[in-house]
């Protein structure tokens, strides 16, 4: 047990100083960020900040809506087209050209995926334009507002109908695969059909993207703390982000407890 426990405290004696310097490092870099805003009047920045709001919320958004379906599929088509042709070309065995087509289909969820948040984010900037400038020379037209409605709409169908596309591509490659995503239940589905490899490497992925997500959390509390300080922001953003945060926290944990236990499953 002693010889445990000198291996626990050497560890932590190993990994401390560069812990205490990052600490150091951090507060230095926060007090010389807020005794600098105390020089650059952040009124200014501010008024300039929501100005450059104002003009994204009715004058780009309504456009940019409609246009992520449209560069959606002009980049994740011919991907599709390409692994749909290599997927008939391919003899069955030959591993380089499974992995290969395997790569685009990966692609393109990554690309679809990427589009639907920020369509989404972008209908969330239309309305909020749309609302707070009601009566304003400056308000969204009716012609942008609802284009921007029909954009988002045609967004969440063609990401849907992409995704059928490519997880039919996937069940072709891997006739061991099982799913439909008009199924509410598809992603148990899909994870049962996996074997022991595939699970290892989804949650590998499932880590890294938890880290990452820890990450940027953290990065967006410091922005959005200082934002409430100097423009006004209030507390409600960093109070949305750490909902998030925390929900993203207690459902690790929560696995961490359900599987840990003898016999636990998803």
């Amino acid at each position: 047990m002693r010889d445990g426990n000198d291996a626990v405290r050497q560890e932590n004696r190993k990994a401390l100083p560069k812990f205490a310097l990052i600490m150091v490092c951090s507060m230095a870099l926060g007090a010389v960020l807020g005794i600098s805003m105390l020089f650059l009047h952040p009124e200014d920045l501010d008024a300039a900040l929501t100005a450059a709001g104002t003009f994204f919320t009715t004058k780009l958004a309504g456009w940019l809506v409609p246009a992520v379906p449209v560069v959606e599929l002009a980049v994740c088509l011919p991907l599709y087209f390409g692994a749909k042709r290599r997927l008939a070309a391919w003899d069955g065995e030959d591993e380089e050209a499974s992995s290969r087509i395997e790569m685009r289909v990966c692609v393109c969820m990554w690309i679809a995926g990427l589009s639907t948040v920020l369509a989404f984010f972008l209908l969330a900037a239309l309305l909020s334009g749309f609302a707070a400038m009601d009566g304003d020379p400056m308000r969204v037209t009716p012609a942008l507002f609802f284009g921007g409605l029909g954009g988002f709409i045609a967004q969440l169908a063609v990401n849907m109908v992409l995704q059928q596309k490519l997880v039919d591509l996937t069940k072709r490659l891997n006739p061991e695969k099982h799913g439909s995503v008009y199924d509410v239940k598809f992603q148990k589905t899909w994870y049962e059909s996996c074997d022991e490899a595939e699970r290892l490497l989804i949650g590998q992925c499932a880590l890294k993207a938890y880290q990452a997500m820890c990450t940027a959390c953290l990065a967006l509390w410091v922005a959005l703390t200082l934002g409430g300080m100097f423009f006004r922001w209030g507390f409600l953003p960093a109070m949305a982000l750490c909902i998030v945060w925390g929900a993203g926290q207690s459902v690790y944990c929560y696995w961490c407890v359900k599987l840990a236990k003898p016999g636990g499953t998803m």
